[in-house]
Formats: structure tokens, C-alpha cells, sequence
């Protein structure tokens, strides 16, 4: 049940779509961490601003920002930083997607790779997301995105 449900959940956060959706539940939030995923594949600035609320906050992960950024303003400004340095659209593949949904609330967690299984045998670093969203009238909208790198390393030994 539980891969099935992980299965559905990833297919939702691939599909394409243009904008922050309408309120529906776990639906609609899952549809608009698609668009900002859809928006940041593509280094759409427009797009990938529209999904966050007025005064969300944000954690980058690395180096540029270590800062907590708040505001459309400082969003739009860290995520053009980011577009300006690539050569072209990107592709991110969710995975181990969850949804926890707390009424007009939503909280939407992601790998950005698959994790492996243990004992590794070689440092890795991957990619974790999560996405804090309220439904504001009819459209679900990021107020606060944490974007975090974890290293993992083998045990010594």
C-alpha cells in the first residue's frame, strides 16, 4: 500500500502544469510543489515566484544563502542567481514523496533521488526538500520551502 501510495504521489509531482492550483485538498497542494518543481526545471522566474505566498520564507541549501530569505523579493532574487548560472532546463525527480495534511495546511516532503539502501559502501550526498503550504482562498501557496544536502558517509571501519 505504501509503495503504491509513494508511486501515485511521484506521478502527481511529474505531471506538468502551469500554476499554483486550486485549493483541492492534497491534491492541490501536491499540484503546486509540481509547479515549482516544473518552474525550477525550466528557470521559469515568473512561474516558480507565483507559488509562494507574499511572505514566505525560505532555506537554501549551500553556500549562496545561508540566511533565511523572506518575501517574493528575496525569493525571486536567490532563484534568478541560480537560473543565471545554467546552461539550460535541468530535470528533478522527486522521490519518497509524502503528503501530511493539517486542514488549510499542508506539509510536502521529498527526496530528490532515491535513497539507498544500507551499508553504503562510498560517500553520497543527496538532495532533501520540504515544502510548508496553506491554502489561501482558492490556490494552495508555499509559505515556507527548506532545501537541505545531507552527505552521508560509510561507517569507518
Amino acid at each position: 500500500m505504501r509503495l503504491l501510495l509513494a508511486v501515485l504521489l511521484s506521478g502527481l509531482l511529474l505531471a506538468p502544469t502551469l500554476h499554483a492550483q486550486p485549493a483541492a485538498g492534497e491534491g492541490g497542494a501536491l499540484a503546486t510543489v509540481r509547479t515549482f518543481i516544473r518552474a525550477n526545471e525550466t528557470a521559469n522566474l515568473d512561474l516558480m515566484v507565483s507559488t509562494f505566498a507574499e511572505e514566505a520564507t525560505l532555506f537554501m541549501p549551500g553556500g549562496d544563502a545561508p540566511y533565511r530569505l523572506t518575501g517574493k523579493p528575496q525569493i525571486r532574487a536567490a532563484f534568478a542567481a541560480i537560473f543565471g548560472r545554467r546552461s539550460g532546463p535541468i530535470t528533478i525527480t522527486p522521490a519518497a514523496v509524502t503528503a501530511q495534511m493539517f486542514g488549510d495546511m499542508a506539509i510536502v516532503t521529498a527526496h530528490l533521488r532515491d535513497v539507498p539502501p544500507t551499508p553504503i559502501k562510498e560517500p553520497l550526498s543527496f538532495a532533501r526538500r520540504t515544502f510548508v503550504l496553506h491554502r489561501e482562498g482558492d490556490r494552495w501557496l508555499i509559505v515556507h520551502h527548506h532545501a537541505s544536502n545531507f552527505q552521508w558517509n560509510p561507517p569507518a571501519g
